[in-house]
């Protein structure tokens, strides 16, 4: 059975979780403090291939939508969303696993968090916030983390190259790029 939440061999999450309203700043304090790309707590998963988590504070109620109801939340909520090698399950598992030291700081400021936020009764939760993604596009669903994380390696080896390589004869080139790539 396909799901929605499926492209390729890629699962997108979606959890909403709501958000003690005393508990908002705090919250987005320690989100804004996290370390980003290589250094976040996300990045030691080795399954995910875009996380983030979006504080919601109300709805868009701009003037020109005026043609249906304005609404509002009741209490803001925090999105946490990511794309990921595998199934649910057993990317849970590692989220829960990988997140153990940040997950009471961040999900411990919304309702119904387990105490303390982690393992099976943090995955629990998520699921249970879980939101299908209604429709999701993995860019690299035919391929994992690793091999992505790969090409963009062997990307970066290939431009530091042609960057030192620009002055070379023919001959120097070839030798330098079989001394570089080869085997």
């Amino acid at each position: 059975m396909s799901s929605v939440n499926v492209s390729g061999q890629a699962y997108g999450f979606l959890a909403l979780t709501p958000i003690k309203p005393e508990q908002v700043d705090a919250l987005r304090a320690h989100l804004e403090a996290l370390p980003r790309s290589a250094d976040s707590p996300l990045a030691r998963s080795s399954r995910t291939h875009m996380a983030r988590w979006v504080i919601i504070t109300d709805f868009n109620n701009k003037p020109h939508y005026k043609q249906r109801k304005e609404e509002h939340l009741t209490v803001p909520w925090l999105a946490f969303s990511a794309n990921a090698d595998g199934g649910l399950d057993d990317y849970l598992d590692e989220l829960c696993d990988v997140l153990a030291d940040e997950a009471g700081e961040i999900w411990g400021h919304c309702f119904g968090c387990p105490d303390p936020a982690g393992g099976d009764a943090l995955k629990a939760y998520l699921k249970h916030n879980q939101v299908d993604c209604g429709f999701f596009y993995a860019a690299y669903g035919g391929a994992n983390v690793g091999e992505v994380r790969a090409a963009l390696e062997q990307r970066d080896r290939l431009m530091a190259f042609a960057t030192r390589a620009q002055e070379m004869s023919a001959a120097d080139l070839q030798k330098a790029f079989i001394a570089e790539f080869a085997g």
